[in-house]
């Protein structure tokens, strides 16, 4: 069996914040334990703690040796990194949303992102002001609450997902310049997932990753996509 070129998990965060905490504080890195420090909510201190050891346990499963052997590289490049032993390496990316976890290792440059219910917005306008002009018309066009959230959600997390690969994050003016479009595996750099909580997950990676997702519910096969720059 070929091994998968990305691993990818959403997971609760209270059982795997106990066992960020289980396992002690020695696997932050300096950086990071200055971070927590400065976190004073309790909520955000348990996701960052939990999301931290996710990307750890991910990338032993991946590379191998233990979790706490692995340590973010600190460098020019603001995408996350993990390296042991000054040899293995691996791209990560991580979200989180509420009571939920998401984290991906690779070995290309990833992004994923996130995103659980949230309050009633105003979705035509924020994506008149983020979305390319054809994925706003998609928004606009769904007739009923339900039908424009799924839509919305889907383009956004396609859009942080692309923004955290490359490293920059979603920026409006770039983000409206690349559409989000549907197609078939083999041409797939994006997957997106519907998950059970009425949240939207995504992943921006390559064309042809080979991608082992769990946590995303039981047979629930991803949507496939592709960037496409807007003319």
């Amino acid at each position: 069996m070929v091994p998968p070129a990305c691993l990818l998990r959403v997971a609760a965060l209270e059982p795997l914040a106990a066992e960020a905490q289980a396992a002690g504080e020695g696997w932050l890195t300096p950086g990071e334990q200055s971070r927590l420090l400065e976190i004073k909510a309790p909520l955000r201190r348990r996701q960052y703690l939990a999301g931290h050891w996710l990307l750890r346990v991910l990338a032993a499963e991946l590379q191998g040796g233990a979790p706490e052997a692995w340590r973010f590289c600190v460098d020019a490049d603001p995408r996350p990194r993990l390296s042991r032993d000054g040899s293995s390496l691996v791209w990560a990316s991580l979200s989180h949303s509420g009571d939920q976890v998401a984290a991906a290792v690779a070995g290309q440059p990833v992004g994923i992102d996130l995103e659980g219910p949230r309050r009633p917005r105003d979705l035509v306008a924020l994506a008149n002001f983020l979305f390319s002009p054809e994925e706003a018309a998609h928004v606009a066009a769904a007739l009923d609450g339900g039908s424009r959230a799924g839509a919305f959600y889907t383009y956004w997390t396609l859009k942080e997902a692309r923004g955290k690969r490359g490293g920059e994050g979603l920026q409006p003016s770039q983000a409206r310049r690349v559409s989000a479009v549907p197609c078939d595996a083999g041409a797939a750099e994006a997957m997106h997932w519907r998950l059970p909580s009425d949240g939207a997950l995504a992943l921006a990676a390559w064309p042809g990753a080979r991608v082992e997702a769990r946590g995303v519910g039981p047979d629930n096969a991803a949507a496939c996509w592709r960037y496409v720059a807007v003319a």
